[in-house]
């Protein structure tokens, strides 16, 4: 009898190790928290697509639509939007993003960061050029010389919807937008208008598309789920110019 209540006793004793080893694989501990780990996430994946309409000639097409064939929309913002997506880790941060004042433009002319991140300004003319912002989530007013640069850090977001409008006091013609997101899922297109998010947390969040320089925003409903690929095209035309 005293064997058995041993083996017993043994027994319920490893049980118990077995069931705290599971628990602990399934929480990462640390000095203040415990974060429970989530289901793997998706990806959101796709391509923005400008449909011409004769009727409406969009007269900055030639600048972003560089295959005429597919409609391919370059420079274009795209972004989820929904709860709990700022609370998403993060990806280790790219280095400092650079726009060079060059031929008295912005290069690049659009460009979106996350929160946290810097910008460094360059000036690679041989005349004094200017950096001025006005808007709520970052305000400077900066004067470069040649060869000079100045490197500002973006605490806040502003989204899709408010980006920080930069311009040159000294040369009205340059314009250039940064947008600023409190989470990583997010992309600036390039020739092919391919954009691509992954580990998104599973869930339903609106997706948006903004291009500043041309007047145009789309936004659509996407359902994100775990270790899955969801496939959106994105096409706008003059129809869709909505911004101010």
């Amino acid at each position: 009898m005293i064997r058995t209540c041993l083996m017993r006793r043994a027994l319920l004793r490893n049980l118990c190790i077995v069931c705290v080893i599971g628990i602990c694989a399934r929480l990462a501990i640390t000095s203040d928290k415990v974060i429970v780990t989530t289901a793997s996430g998706g990806t959101v994946e796709g391509r923005v697509l400008y449909e011409t309409d004769a009727a409406r000639p969009w007269r900055f097409q030639r600048y972003y639509v560089k295959d005429a064939k597919s409609g391919a929309l370059a420079e274009a913002v795209v972004a989820l939007r929904g709860r709990g997506l700022k609370f998403a880790p993060s990806p280790p941060a790219d280095p400092v993003c650079t726009i060079d004042q060059f031929n008295y433009q912005f290069v690049p002319e659009t460009t979106a960061i996350q929160a946290g991140q810097s910008l460094r300004f360059t000036n690679s003319d041989l005349t004094t050029h200017n950096i001025k912002s006005t808007a709520d989530i970052a305000t400077f007013n900066v004067n470069l010389e040649a060869e000079d640069e100045y490197t500002y850090r973006f605490e806040r977001a502003g989204g899709a919807g408010a980006p920080v409008n930069l311009g040159c006091v000294f040369h009205g013609g340059m314009r250039a937008w940064v947008y600023v997101f409190d989470h990583p899922f997010f992309s600036v297109t390039g020739e092919d208008g391919r954009f691509r998010f992954e580990d998104v947390p599973p869930g339903r969040y609106t997706l948006e598309m903004v291009h500043p320089a041309g007047q145009l925003r789309w936004k659509g409903e996407v359902v994100v789920t775990s270790s899955e690929t969801s496939t959106v095209e994105v096409h706008v035309s003059p129809t869709h110019k909505t911004l101010p």
